[in-house]
């Protein structure tokens, strides 16, 4: 049967085929592998051991037709992708997001306690105010610089909120590129575990 659908629809399918197909390969290997009666229960083995292969088998025809399909899919896809720009569109997002990650890290962690290099010289040797008196090693008290000045955090919010509007807009793009519509072929017997069953 051939099916037309969008990018990220194709995207769900092989989900659910994935899903599926691992659902009957657990039971395949059970049933194949570890079937197991005691040694008084003889009556009707015979027939029921007929019945549990002859499912395995539906089983691995099912497996066997669902792993193509995720690659038939996932090969269409990615020709798509590249027609489309999607991978690169989400590169440079993840860069993007990687940059606004850093300016956010960098911004967050500025402390009102920190100490302005030229400011050191006010700062008194000894600040053990509000340090309790301890039988253990003493510490020396130490100080956190603050390095980045007002010109550098300044210059990081507006590159944090470029970055962030950058890819923002990038994946948008890769949202409505992946609206697309995408022609495939799928075997009848894979359509209720792909959800396309109406």
């Amino acid at each position: 049967m051939t099916y037309t659908l969008t990018l990220s629809r194709w995207h769900k399918v092989a989900e659910r085929l994935n899903a599926g197909s691992r659902e009957r390969e657990t039971r395949t290997l059970s049933a194949l592998t570890g079937t197991a009666v005691s040694a008084w229960n003889k009556e009707g083995v015979e027939g029921k051991a007929a019945e549990v292969m002859e499912q395995a088998k539906a089983d691995l025809g099912v497996i066997e037709a669902a792993t193509a399909a995720v690659a038939r899919i996932r090969s269409a896809l990615a020709l798509r992708n590249v027609e489309l720009g999607i991978s690169a569109r989400l590169a440079e997002a993840d860069a993007a997001n990687r940059r606004a990650g850093l300016y956010r890290e960098l911004l967050d962690k500025q402390r009102m306690d920190m100490v302005k290099p030229a400011d050191m010289r006010h700062v008194p040797a000894t600040v053990l105010a509000d340090e309790p008196y301890s039988f253990g090693r003493r510490t020396a008290s130490t100080i956190t610089l603050a390095i980045a000045d007002k010109t550098l955090l300044d210059e990081l919010r507006a590159k944090l909120a470029r970055e962030q509007a950058r890819a923002h807009a990038l994946l948008d793009e890769v949202a409505d590129a992946n609206r697309e519509k995408l022609e495939l072929e799928l075997d009848s017997k894979l359509v209720e575990i792909a959800g396309l069953a109406a």
